[in-house]
C-alpha cells in the first residue's frame, strides 16, 4: 500500500482529497494534519508516508516552509503540493523548497492518483497551466559548473548561484526575485563573495571566479 499524508486546513477539501484517493486500489491515508507545524510533528514521531499532499496557504506554518523544513530532515521524502494557487511565484518557491510536484486541487481523481505514482518513480508532475512556466524557469536557470575553478570552490553553493546570475547581467533586485530572497540578502552574499575572492566589484569577481 502507498501511504499518504494529507496537510490541509479546510475540512471539506481534505475530505474531497480522501474521496479521490479512495478510487485508487493501493493507497491509504496514514495521517491528516491541518497545518505545516503539526505535519512536521507527525513526521518526527516516525510516521513517514510515501507521499505528502501539501496545501500552501495554512495557519501557523504554510506549506512551502513546511516542505523546506521537512526536506532538510527527510531529504528522500516526496511532497506533492496540492493547492488552489495557480501562481508562478508560488510554484517556483515550492520547487526550490524541494517539492516533487505541483497540482491544483481541481485535479481529477485519476490524474491525482497518476501523479502520486509519477512522484514515486522520480517524476515531477505539474498542472498543465503551470508546466510551461516551470520549463521556462528551468531553462533560464544558470548551470553551476561541475569542475569549478579553485577560486569558485571558496564560495558556498548559494554564493555561486548569485555570481552566476550576476554574470548574466542581473541586478540585485532581479537576483533576489530569481532566488526568492531579499535585496539585503543578495547584497550580503555579494559582500561575502568579494571578501572570499579578495575583489572589489562584481566584474572582478566574475573574472577571478573564471566565469
Amino acid at each position: 500500500m502507498i501511504k499518504i499524508g494529507i496537510v490541509e486546513d479546510n475540512a471539506q477539501l481534505a475530505k474531497d482529497i480522501q474521496d479521490k484517493l479512495a478510487l485508487g486500489e493501493d493507497m491509504t491515508v496514514l495521517w491528516e494534519e491541518k497545518d505545516g507545524a503539526t505535519a512536521l510533528k507527525a513526521l518526527d514521531k516516525g510516521e513517514i508516508p510515501d507521499v505528502i499532499l501539501m496545501d500552501i496557504t495554512m495557519p501557523v506554518m504554510d506549506g512551502i516552509e513546511a516542505t523546506r523544513l521537512a526536506k532538510e530532515k527527510y531529504p528522500n521524502l516526496k511532497i506533492l503540493m496540492l493547492t488552489v494557487m495557480d501562481d508562478e511565484k508560488k510554484l517556483f518557491e515550492a520547487l526550490k523548497a524541494g517539492a516533487s510536484g505541483y497540482l491544483l486541487k481541481e485535479v481529477k481523481p485519476h490524474l491525482l492518483i497518476n501523479a502520486i505514482d509519477d512522484v514515486l518513480e522520480g517524476g515531477l508532475p505539474l498542472s498543465p497551466s503551470l508546466a510551461s512556466m516551470a520549463l521556462n524557469y528551468l531553462k533560464s536557470k544558470p548551470k553551476v559548473q561541475e569542475n569549478l575553478p579553485p577560486e569558485m570552490e571558496k564560495l558556498s553553493k548559494r554564493e555561486q548561484e548569485v555570481l552566476q546570475w550576476l554574470k548574466k547581467g542581473m541586478s540585485v533586485r532581479q537576483i533576489g526575485e530569481q532566488l526568492f530572497i531579499s535585496d539585503k540578502t543578495v547584497r550580503k552574499h555579494l559582500e561575502h563573495i568579494y571578501e572570499k575572492l579578495q575583489v572589489h566589484s562584481g566584474r572582478e569577481a566574475i573574472v577571478k571566479g573564471g566565469l
